[in-house]
């Protein structure tokens, strides 16, 4: 279910109150890349709230049942003038997000695709679907199992019935 297309108005803010979405764009190559999976609770696009160029750049999906509360910009800039650790709390929450995705674009630009791929070990624990986790890394499919399959070789990663893990 997609809950905001790619350049739609940011017009009340989004707060995930039950299940899970991804954020996701298209590449020059019609290459679908996730930027972002979310879980419960959490904000949607509080960043393109008050920005004066609203248009949220990604498109924002379901990926299982999702129940989303949707709050009024107007409404929400009240009660934070009144409430200014909600404010403070909400700056937060912006600028924290800006330093995950500005870390997130900086690993893009600068690392190769091995490099990539230990990292995202790193943090997701195992490589389960390469389909899901060449979604998630902006590449092929192909690519990442000719990359898995080169870790494996040299005994970087090893392929479990759960699927490729770093070799500790």
């Amino acid at each position: 279910m997609v809950v905001m297309r790619q350049g739609e108005a940011c017009l009340s803010l989004m707060v995930l109150l039950a299940g899970r979405v991804e954020s996701s764009l298209m590449g020059d190559e019609g290459r679908e890349v996730v930027v972002e999976q979310f879980a419960a609770p959490q904000l949607l696009a509080p960043a393109f709230l008050f920005a004066s160029d609203n248009a949220i750049p990604v498109e924002v999906r379901a990926t299982m049942d999702a129940e989303i509360l949707f709050i009024n910009r107007e409404g929400f800039f009240t009660f934070m003038q009144t409430h200014p650790d909600v404010l403070r709390q909400f700056l937060e929450v912006v600028s924290d997000r800006g330093r995950f995705l500005s870390s997130r674009m900086r690993s893009f630009a600068t690392q190769r695709l091995q490099e990539r791929v230990r990292e995202y070990l790193r943090t997701q624990s195992s490589i389960g679907s390469v389909t899901a986790a060449a979604r998630m890394l902006g590449v092929a499919r192909p690519s990442l199992s000719r990359v898995l399959a080169e870790m494996t070789a040299i005994g970087l990663v090893v392929k479990t019935p759960k699927g490729y893990i770093l070799k500790s």
